[in-house]
């Protein structure tokens, strides 16, 4: 494990804004734990199942696979680096290949279980009026010296915005990643039950404030 990324990784960094008014906050949330998610984020893909990759375990939510592959090890691809403290199948995206993963309803944060990155390796956040780009260089310095000793949760969030899609790519291999989890933006549906539901508690109460400040002959 080299000092030098833990020292990187344990500074909050943000990618460079074009246009946007916000950007991208980048941070570690956990070391060496690839099934520790952040505080109000759940499992959104856990890669588990070679036969169906391009499975997602939440609803509204999809993920496309462009040449970026799903296996355990060097050996299983010939182009796959290793995840640390990671036994179980996780996503390899080489050189010239993308996973994209999409949501109507968008991301508040999303975060995703790697390995040491490369500088080649980056990640795409696309928005309405919000696009932009992390790259390897941003996450922890990069690690051009292929030092794979150790893996992190990387936690992204977005100023306020809302991204509705993430795009993964390396332009040379491999990018490696694991248990991808999201803090999700409500389906307007859902935003309307929750109108409907604070509603009828305010009815509620303003029904027991009478009951209670009534008086009796």
């Amino acid at each position: 494990m080299k000092i030098r990324n833990l020292l990187l990784a344990a500074v909050a960094v943000s990618a460079i804004a074009g246009t946007a008014s916000a950007a991208v906050s980048v941070n570690v949330t956990s070391y060496f734990d690839p099934d520790l998610l952040p505080t109000g984020q759940v499992l959104l893909a856990d890669f588990n199942n070679p036969g169906a990759p391009e499975t997602v375990l939440l609803a509204g939510y999809t993920l496309t696979l462009s040449g970026a592959t799903v296996g355990v090890g060097e050996g299983d691809a010939g182009y796959s680096g290793t995840l640390p403290n990671d036994p179980t199948n996780y996503l390899t995206v080489p050189g010239g290949a993308t996973a994209t993963f999409t949501s109507v309803s968008g991301f508040k944060a999303f975060s995703l279980y790697m390995g040491s990155p490369d500088t080649y390796n980056s990640i795409r956040f696309i928005g309405d009026g919000f696009d932009e780009i992390v790259s390897g260089a941003n996450l922890f310095g990069g690690d051009s010296s292929q030092d794979w000793n150790w893996g992190a949760r990387v936690n992204f969030s977005f100023g306020g915005a809302v991204v509705k899609q993430v795009i993964l790519s390396s332009s040379a291999n491999s990018f490696e990643v694991d248990n991808a989890a999201v803090a999700a933006v409500p389906e307007p549906a859902t935003w309307a039950m929750m109108i409907m539901g604070f509603g009828a508690a305010g009815a509620v109460l303003r029904q027991r404030r009478r009951v209670v400040g009534a008086t009796f002959a």
